[in-house]
């Protein structure tokens, strides 16, 4: 038999916080008001109204009690967000003697007639770093996006709704001439569907010796 004086004062003391504590608690329904009793059993069981069982056993608190410490916030549910669909790509690499451009899936798979080059739009020589070379090339490309996004090839990795990631990469007429094409009239139904324009040009930072400049 254990009684309420062989437990040491610190010890009754922080069962009595952690009563008055769960009193205070809404889920926590006690027959006394929110208030210390004259006894650590009048606390636990009702106070003077109702008789306190036989102390057979040391004294345990209230099943239900709130502790603040451990009590976790309930968060709303997350709410469903639709993925969106991956961009295709449209690469254009300029150099000062060529320009090249590339359509390809979401995947990285290259789309059918997806390709253009200064040569393949019949410049030769020293045309083929013209700024019209790389214009035609811009205006040749954009018609064949816009071909995909009336018709998505579903077969070979296209997607619906189109959009299109444009990169480049490079410096030269080319370059200046696509920017100057998908401003105008003939980027006009295509430039809703662009979502990224990157610049993927390498800077050289440190390295190696550079050649030699060319003299002429």
């Amino acid at each position: 038999m254990v009684s309420l004086a062989q437990l040491r004062p610190s010890v009754l003391n922080a069962a009595r916080q952690s009563l008055h504590r769960a009193r205070l608690h809404e889920n926590a329904v006690f027959s006394r008001p929110a208030s210390f009793g004259t006894s650590l059993a009048d606390d636990m069981w009702g106070g003077e109204d109702s008789a306190a069982p036989p102390l057979d056993k040391p004294p345990m608190g209230p099943n239900t009690y709130y502790n603040p410490l451990t009590a976790t916030m309930q968060r709303e549910p997350k709410k469903d967000i639709a993925e969106r669909t991956k961009p295709y790509h449209l690469h254009v690499y300029t150099t000062h003697n060529n320009c090249r451009v590339v359509f390809t899936y979401p995947s990285g798979k290259l789309v059918k007639n997806g390709w253009w080059t200064s040569g393949s739009c019949g410049f030769k020589g020293a045309n083929k770093s013209s700024y019209e070379a790389g214009y035609q090339c811009a205006v040749r490309a954009f018609k064949r996006v816009e071909e995909e996004i009336t018709r998505p090839n579903f077969k070979d990795g296209g997607v619906s709704p189109v959009t299109l990631a444009l990169k480049f990469k490079g410096f030269g007429w080319g370059r200046e001439a696509v920017q100057k094409a998908f401003m105008t009239s003939e980027g006009d139904n295509i430039r809703s569907s662009v979502v990224i324009v990157e610049d993927r040009t390498p800077i050289k930072i440190g390295g190696t010796r550079a050649k030699k400049a060319r003299r002429l």
